[in-house]
């Protein structure tokens, strides 16, 4: 008996010395610990101590001792004011828009924060503006590294950025997500989409008035501008995925209403593309995952809807958006051929611009075989006018075309090569290949054919033998034919 007590009390002591109490706090100023991410924490730390700086009925706000013991009193005093007014949005308008649009956090039965949400700002890595942990919505017995509660991580470094409440809008919808995907359905959400709605959160807050040329979608339009080939479903966790994502997840919402991003988390235990389909669908949309795709390919670099409503984005922010393709130029001179060879991402596109030649152009495209490889074609003339046209595949994903007056009427020919396989796996490092070939080739005008005419008369013998008196003749009545046909008038 004394051994299975003294046994329990070594088990005992074990977990305290392995997890340290991680106690909430409870009024204004009391110190808490907590568990982070390292792979997102500035120093690479799994805690750190941090205090309750702010407190109201919805959100309690804890900032890193370490960062506010470094600040001067002056900072002390913005970060408060700042603070102060973070909690007042978040507790009048962003819990109540985005519960109401996104659906709502987990039941607290396993928070000690009496259903408040919690925000921790810490310091994080460069281009890390906040993240948050499935894990905290696990009781410790079951995950001893959760925090046991509905919490944000933000930078510390952004307290004072405008864009602070645009960052919470992000990563409180995380939060959502988690409950109605995760806990709600048992389906959790494939990273992409889970981003593309967090992205959408700003625009739903209202906060990308289109007449702040810094706001929080502007920011993203010139990462997504920057790198554009991006593939839309594979996550490597870095800057540029939000801004293929969060493009993507407005065109989406312009074309086909926010309902597509809430109803897919609300209302379907499917997620990815099937979730968004099933919703298409259930709204009488007839357009499949993979025709939108395109439809959004064309429209980065097109992005005018006169042109075709499907081609153009219609928020304010968005509608000077335009990729800058790859340029490849053919020379004026002499007979050219240019041979290029890429890869692309799957859920990814390619824009290849080609200009000059000045003689008719032969383009010849080869998918390798690949069956979900899809290709348009953009001719712009100097004239103004626009042309879209899909260059359609043979059975081998090849075909030859030619470009007439290249150079002299097109002004530059823009082919957009897209990759989709919905069958390989959202988060599957797949690469389709591709090559393009143009090529100079001679110009092969028609003569036109000159008017003959039949004579009223008959010919001895053929012209070339005749001499010049005869010859004369011959145009003497051939001229007075004419005269009285009224077809020569002199």
């Amino acid at each position: 008996m004394k051994k299975r007590i003294l046994t329990k009390l070594i088990v005992v002591a074990f977990a305290v010395f392995v997890f340290p109490s991680f106690a909430g706090a409870s009024f204004v100023g009391e110190r808490a610990t907590f568990f982070v991410d390292s792979s997102y924490s500035k120093s690479n730390q799994t805690s750190i101590s941090a205090t309750l700086r702010n407190s109201s009925d919805l959100l309690e706000i804890y900032i890193e001792d370490n960062w506010w013991n470094n600040t001067t009193e002056e900072e002390k005093r913005e970060a408060i004011d700042n603070l102060n007014s973070l909690s007042q949005e978040f507790s009048s308008r962003i819990f109540n828009q985005l519960t109401y649009s996104y659906g709502s956090v987990w039941e607290t039965g396993v928070s000690t924060t009496n259903k408040k949400i919690s925000i921790l700002f810490h310091q994080l890595k460069d281009d890390v503006k906040g993240y948050v942990r499935n894990i905290d919505m696990y009781e410790k017995a079951v995950a001893p590294y959760s925090n046991q509660r509905e919490m944000v991580y933000l930078d510390t470094d952004n307290i004072s950025d405008e864009l602070l409440k645009s960052y919470l809008a992000h990563e409180f919808s995380h939060l959502i997500q988690i409950n109605q995907k995760e806990k709600e359905l048992g389906a959790p959400e494939e990273t992409w989409l889970n981003e593309l709605r967090a992205e959408y959160a700003p625009t739903l807050m209202g906060y990308n008035n289109a007449s702040d040329k810094d706001n929080y979608l502007r920011k993203r339009v010139t990462t997504f501008l920057t790198n554009s080939t991006r593939s839309l479903t594979q996550w490597d966790n870095n800057i540029y995925n939000y801004g293929t994502v969060s493009m993507f997840g407005h065109y989406l919402v312009d074309h086909y209403g926010v309902e597509i991003l809430t109803e897919s988390l609300k209302n379907s235990n499917k997620v990815g593309i099937e979730s968004i389909e099933e919703i298409l669908k259930k709204r009488g949309y007839t357009e499949s995952f993979e025709e939108i795709f395109n439809n959004w390919t064309i429209a980065n670099y097109v992005n005018n809807c006169s042109a075709n409503d499907k081609y153009c984005y219609k928020n304010e922010n968005l509608t000077g958006l335009q990729i800058i393709p790859f340029s490849n130029f053919v020379p004026f001179a002499g007979e050219s051929t240019l041979v290029i060879g890429q890869s692309l991402p799957n859920w990814s596109s390619h824009w290849q611009r080609f200009s000059g030649a000045n003689k008719d152009l032969k383009l010849v495209f080869d998918g390798k075989y690949q069956e979900q490889i899809k290709v348009h074609y953009i001719l712009r003339y100097y004239n103004g006018k626009q042309e879209i046209k899909e260059l359609v595949l043979d059975k081998n994903k090849t075909k030859e075309i030619v470009f007439p007056k290249m150079g002299t009427d097109i002004a530059s020919l823009i082919v957009v090569v897209s990759a989709y396989d919905k069958s390989a796996s959202y988060n599957e490092n797949k690469n389709f290949n591709y090559s393009i070939s143009v090529s100079t080739v001679n110009s092969v005008e028609e003569k036109p054919q000159e008017e003959t005419i039949k004579l009223p008369f008959t010919l001895d013998k053929p012209l070339n033998q005749m001499n010049r008196e005869e010859l004369l003749m011959v145009v003497i009545r051939t001229i007075i034919y004419l005269l009285v046909q009224g077809r020569l008038v002199i």
